[in-house]
C-alpha cells in the first residue's frame, strides 16, 4: 500500500529506487524491491493447492485484480454497452542482455530515416473505456496488462485476454453487450473470428484502405448438387469505387475539438459484407457491417483520409453506425494511458534481470492507475502557479496527472490501512568467501520471414 501511495503521488522521481524517499514509503529502498518480488501473491495453502491445481499462481493473480477493479468500473448510462479496448505498447530493454525472451518490438522514432524499433517486451492492454463528454480528461480503467512472449503475437493475447474478462464471473458486464475497439493490426480474420463465441460482444476494428471484400452470394434457384457452394458475392475492393455497391445507409454527425473547430463526419454503412477466411476460420459465416468515415470542416474540405470501419458480431445491429464511430473515436484514450504511465508511473522505467519481476511491477503500476481513476472524483485541480491558463470546467473529470498532485492531500485526510515497518536491524550480509554465480546471457530472439512459395516451372 505504501508503494502504490508513493507511485500515485509522484511527481519528481526518475526512477523506481528514487521512489523509496517518497514521504508516503516509509521503508527503505531494499524493502521496496522486496515489495515489487512479493506483491500481489495470493498465500496459497497446500490444501488449496491440491484443489486448484489447474489455476497457476498468475491466473490466480489476474483474477483477484479483476474483482478489485471491476469495483470501479461505472454502469454506462448514455450508451447502451461497455466499451473496451485493446492495445499494445512496448517496453524497450536494449542493454538487459540477462533478461530473457527479448525481442524487436515497436518504438518511434523522432529521426526521420531510423526503423521504429527497439530490443525489449511487449505488452498487452485490455481496459474499459468509460463514457465522457468532450471537456472531461481522456481516462480509461485498466483491467489485465501481460506480457507476449515471443513465441506468440499481439493477436493471441488479445484473444486470450477478452476471453478470460469476458469469462470472469460475477462481472458487471458478463450478461450486458459489449464492444471492443482495436486498431488495424487487430481487423483480420484470426482475431476476429475466434470471439464469435461470445454472443454479447461486438468488436469494431479498423481495417486497411486497401482491403478487399466480399457481398454475401445471392441466393442460388437451382438445387443444391455436386460441387462446392459459393460463399462469396462480389468483389469490393476499398481502392476501387467502381465495385461498390448500394450502400445501406448514410448518417452524419459532428463534433467540435479542443480548439473549436467543427468537423463534420458522414458515415456510409453497408451491411451483409464478407471477408476471405480459410478453413479452420470460416469467415462466410459471419458477415460484418462496413463503415466508410468522411471528416470535413466547415468549407466541406476533407480533413483526414477515409477510415474504414468493420463491425463484427452477432448484436452488430444494436448499435447504429454513429455509436460505432464515436466509440472507436475513443479508443484514441489509450494512448493518452501509455503515455501517462511512462512517464508518470515510471511503466518502463523498472530495470531489472528477471522477467517475472518485470511483470510483477507492471501489475502495481496498472493498479496505481485505477487507484488514482477511484480518487479522481474526489480530487481537486491544483493547477501550479505558472498554469493560470488551465482553467477546467468544474463540472469536467479532471485529469490523471491532477489527481496524482492531489495525492498527498487526500492520503493526509483518508489514511492508509497499511501498518507502520518495524526497523530489524542490520542484517548479517554475505559469508566471508561466498561468491556469485553469473547470471545467463540470453540471446535476442529474432523472427525470420515466412519463405516465399516457389513458382512452380511449366514442363
Amino acid at each position: 500500500m505504501d508503494l502504490l501511495d508513493a507511485l500515485c503521488s509522484n511527481n519528481n522521481s526518475p526512477s523506481v529506487v528514487q521512489l523509496s524517499l517518497n514521504p508516503l514509503f516509509r521503508a527503505g529502498y531494499s524493502t521496496l524491491f522486496k515489495t515489487i518480488a512479493e506483491s500481489l501473491i495470493p498465500d496459497v495453502t497446500e490444501q488449496e493447492k491440491v484443489q486448484s491445481a489447474n489455476i497457476t499462481p498468475q491466473k490466480e493473480q489476474l483474477f483477484q485484480c479483476l474483482d478489485l477493479i471491476a469495483q470501479v468500473v461505472p454502469q454506462p448510462q448514455q450508451r447502451p454497452f461497455f466499451l473496451m479496448g485493446l492495445d499494445c505498447t512496448s517496453i524497450g530493454r536494449p542493454f538487459a542482455r540477462s533478461l530473457e525472451d527479448r525481442g524487436m518490438v515497436y518504438q518511434p522514432t523522432q529521426i526521420k530515416g531510423n526503423k521504429p524499433i527497439t530490443i525489449g517486451h511487449s505488452y498487452s492492454l485490455i481496459a474499459m473505456l468509460p463514457e465522457r463528454t468532450d471537456k472531461d480528461a481522456p481516462w480509461t480503467i485498466p483491467l489485465e496488462m501481460i506480457r507476449v512472449p515471443t513465441e506468440s503475437n499481439s493477436t493471441q493475447q488479445g484473444i486470450t485476454q477478452v476471453h478470460s474478462v469476458l469469462n470472469h464471473p460475477n462481472m458487471p458486464w458478463t450478461d450486458e453487450l459489449c464492444v471492443l475497439v482495436v486498431d488495424s493490426a487487430y481487423g483480420n480474420h484470426k482475431f476476429l473470428m475466434p470471439l464469435q463465441e461470445h454472443e454479447n460482444l461486438v468488436t469494431i476494428a479498423r481495417s486497411r484502405s486497401n482491403r478487399v471484400f466480399y457481398q454475401c452470394p445471392p441466393p442460388s434457384e437451382i438445387p443444391p448438387g455436386r460441387g462446392h457452394p459459393r460463399w462469396y458475392g462480389e468483389r469490393f475492393d476499398l481502392k476501387d469505387q467502381q465495385t461498390w455497391h448500394q450502400p445501406s445507409g448514410v448518417d452524419q454527425t459532428s463534433y467540435q475539438t479542443c480548439r473549436g473547430r467543427t468537423v463534420t463526419v458522414t458515415i456510409t454503412a453497408w451491411q451483409n459484407m464478407l471477408m476471405r477466411g480459410s478453413k479452420a476460420l470460416p469467415t462466410h459465416q459471419s458477415p460484418f457491417t462496413l463503415l466508410r468515415i468522411v471528416s470535413t470542416d466547415e468549407a466541406g474540405d476533407p480533413i483526414f483520409n477515409p477510415m474504414w470501419l468493420i463491425v463484427m458480431g452477432q448484436q452488430r445491429s444494436e448499435i447504429s453506425p454513429v455509436q460505432a464511430f464515436l466509440g472507436f473515436r475513443q479508443r484514441f484514450d489509450l494512448e493518452h494511458t501509455f503515455r501517462f504511465s511512462k512517464q508518470k508511473l515510471l511503466l518502463s522505467a523498472f530495470e531489472t534481470p528477471n522477467a517475472e519481476r518485470e511483470e510483477q511491477w507492471v501489475h502495481l503500476v496498472i493498479l496505481a492507475y485505477v487507484e488514482l481513476w477511484a480518487a479522481h472524483a474526489i480530487a481537486v485541480s491544483l493547477p501550479r502557479p505558472w498554469e493560470i491558463y488551465l482553467k477546467t470546467d468544474a463540472s469536467a473529470r479532471i485529469s490523471p496527472s491532477k489527481v496524482q498532485q492531489d495525492w498527498n492531500r487526500l492520503t493526509s485526510q483518508l489514511g492508509t490501512p497499511a501498518t507502520a515497518p518495524k526497523p530489524r536491524g542490520k542484517s548479517s550480509g554475505r559469508r566471508l568467501g561466498e561468491t556469485q554465480t553469473l547470471r545467463i546471457r540470453f540471446s535476442v530472439v529474432t523472427k525470420a520471414k515466412s519463405p516465399k512459395p516457389e513458382t512452380p516451372i511449366a514442363a
